[in-house]
Parts: structure tokens; sequence; C-alpha cells
């Protein structure tokens, strides 16, 4: 065997570098455990830290998230109460089209007297008045929403707040709570969208309609390529509503040249050929 070969065979038992590196290593950890221990302690107590803090989290979410479904279960039983009230309209409504059911099979339905036409049309009035009274859980939901102003969980809160103060026609106070939603939600694209469609709605409702497009231009600004086509509509609405009817056409062809197989564009349609009518 050649002195070539021989240094070889030596060399590839010898340990390579990266083995003797880590027997150094390791030698150097055996000789200093303690300085070891002192270094790592810090980075164990950020460790600990950190999933003491993601636990202490998870309890809170899981506490807020369980509160409002207390509250949500007040604003259910407010709806259910006055569901119920409407049957008893829908009910009469029933029995007198089963008086007026065909007798035989291949019959036609009875045609209904001017009495009992009458009597359906004043029970269906009355169904459509009772609205549900939603006083009580609006007010949770608003004391929610104020302890937990900058979490998800107030902010749906505060939102479910404005819009029943929005349906018993207190938009004044429903407005500041959208706002400060607005503010405390600027990294969360999902609520600043869906607060802003509820402001737009709010100041739109108030003939507002300057504001309203300010609004609209920002959720533009917020909103991913999926909204964009009601964010088209809802400018040119609000741009006819204004009565600039000029840009309001423009706006609505954009729309449709743009998004034209969407369900926007076909509404889109709809207005402008009532605009040209």
């Amino acid at each position: 065997m050649s002195s070539t070969h021989k240094e070889h065979i030596k060399a590839l038992k010898r340990p390579d570098q990266f083995q003797a590196t880590g027997i150094m290593a390791v030698n150097w950890l055996t000789g200093h455990l303690r300085l070891v221990a002192m270094l790592a302690a810090p980075v164990v107590v950020v460790v600990i830290g950190f999933f003491i803090f993601q636990t202490v989290e998870t309890q809170r979410k899981t506490t807020r998230l369980e509160d409002l479904g207390k509250v949500s279960t007040i604003y259910d039983d407010e709806a259910r109460v006055a569901s119920e009230q409407r049957q008893v309209f829908t009910k009469k409504i029933q029995d007198i089209d089963a008086k007026l059911a065909p007798k035989g099979e291949g019959q036609a339905p009875l045609p209904a007297t001017p009495a009992q036409a009458a009597e359906k049309a004043a029970l269906a009035k009355q169904a459509q008045a009772i609205k549900a009274d939603h006083t009580g859980s609006a007010q949770r939901f608003l004391e929610f929403y104020k302890a937990h102003d900058g979490d998800p969980e107030g902010w749906v809160a505060g939102m479910t707040a404005a819009r029943v103060l929005i349906d018993q026609n207190k938009a004044a106070e429903a407005q500041p709570i959208l706002e400060g939603i607005l503010t405390k939600s600027k990294d969360n694209r999902f609520y600043q969208a869906q607060t802003r469609l509820t402001l737009i709605g709010l100041l739109e409702q108030s003939g507002d309609y300057d504001k309203a497009l300010g609004q609209v231009d920002a959720l533009d600004k917020a909103v991913g390529a999926e909204l964009k086509p009601l964010v088209l509509l809802t400018r040119g609405r609000l741009q006819l509503l204004k009565n600039d009817k000029a840009t309001a056409k423009t706006t609505l062809n954009q729309l449709i040249d743009s998004y034209g197989t969407s369900t926007e564009a076909q509404k889109a349609r709809t207005m402008l050929a009532l605009l040209n009518a």
C-alpha cells in the first residue's frame, strides 16, 4: 500500500472539522455549566412569559365570547317574542287561505271575497308592523362595546348596538359608535369594511351625501377586489341621490365595464336605464 493511501486512511479515521469543533464545544460547555445556565435563564423566562401571555389571552378571549354570547341570547329572545306575535296574524291568514283551498284534485283555489281580501291585507299589515324591541339588548351590547372597544368582540357588539339605534331612528347616537370602531380597528380590513358600510348607510339615510361619499373613498382603499363592485355601485347611487347625474353615469359605466358579470353591474344597468328614460 502506498504512503499516500495510508495517509488517506488515517485522515478518514480522524474526526472531521465539524466533529472536532463539536467535541471542543461540548468540552467547553461541560466546564462552564454555570455560565451557560445564567445565559439561558433570560431566554427561558421570555419563552415561559410568552406562553403565559398566550394562555391568559386565550382565556380572556373565551370569556369575552361567552359574555357576548349571553347578550346575543337576549337579542335572540327579543326577536323570538316578536316572531311569535307575528305568527298570530300569520295563522289567521292561513286559516282564510285554507277556506279557499281547492275542494278537489286539479281544481283551482276559490277566489277570495272582497271581505276576505280586505281581512288578509289588514292582517298582513298588522304582522308587518310588529318589530322586535331590542332596547334591552342594545344597551347591553353598548356596555360590552365600551368595556372591550379594542377587541373584535367589542366591535361586533358596537356594530350591533349601532344598527339597533339606526332602526330606532337614533342615527345621532349610532354615528359616534361606528366612528369609534373605525378608529380602534384600523388594522383590521374586515371590520373597517363592515363598519364603513354601516356608516355609509347611516349618512345616506340622514341625507349627508358628501360625508357618505367620503366614507366610500375610504372604503375603496380598505377593501379587496371582491368588494370593488359594491363600492362603485354605492358611489354611483350616492352621486345620483346628490343629483350629480353626469358623474353617476361615469361611475356606473365604469362598474359595468370592469365587473360586467357581477350582481352590482346588473343593478347599475337598471339604474342607468331609469336615468336615461
